[in-house]
């Protein structure tokens, strides 16, 4: 890579040699943006029976959320320090689309009708993305045009004997037809990979 490309890309990308999700926040909505980490009260497939019990290895007791809140909570402890933020509701803590769609659908248009809140982020499996959850999903979309929705989708890993050790519980066509699904309707996904 030439010297004159890597300094180009470095201003590009706030001075770092990596385009980071802060950077790529504040390009999008023109200033600072926090996800607040939120804690919506879901379970967990691998965690309640269904699939599994414990869960994955790499999710903690409170599904990797130790400091979800609520939104209220969360803008009220961040609102000193960073006074011109803006907001994006990440439904953190275990999965995110695990509950019946009618309670998804008050969860997730509370958090989008919150005028400082610029969108919604929402981590869960790729085995709970029912047709349901991807017609809430698309719906809000349509009906939210000026808000963000995103999925964070995980994966972790593509090996298969891996998958298994971590407990992950899905294949990975699960989270192939799962991604394709999102792609259809347009909603962007960040995928978390061990």
């Amino acid at each position: 890579m030439s010297k004159v490309f890597s300094e180009d890309l470095r201003d590009l990308y706030g001075g770092r040699r990596y385009h980071s999700i802060s950077t790529w926040l504040k390009r999008e909505f023109g200033c600072k943006t926090i996800k607040l980490a939120i804690d919506g009260g879901f379970s967990c497939p691998n965690r309640d029976g269904s699939k599994g019990v414990g869960g994955c290895i790499f999710c903690s007791d409170s599904g990797s959320g130790e400091f979800a809140s609520d939104i209220d909570d969360q803008i009220r402890l961040l609102s000193d320090k960073w006074p011109d933020a803006g907001y994006l509701a990440y439904f953190q803590n275990h999965t995110n689309t695990y509950a019946p769609v009618d309670r998804l659908e008050a969860l997730y248009t509370e958090a989008l009708s919150e005028p400082s809140v610029v969108g919604i982020s929402i981590a869960t499996r790729p085995d709970c993305l029912g047709n349901e959850v991807i017609h809430l999903l698309a719906d809000l979309r349509a009906r939210y045009p000026h808000k963000f929705i995103w999925i964070e989708l995980g994966l972790q890993t593509i090996h298969e004997n891996t998958a298994e050790l971590i407990r992950r519980g899905y294949s990975l066509p699960v989270f192939e037809m799962a991604l394709s699904y999102l792609k259809a309707i347009d909603i962007p996904v960040i995928v978390h990979v061990i």
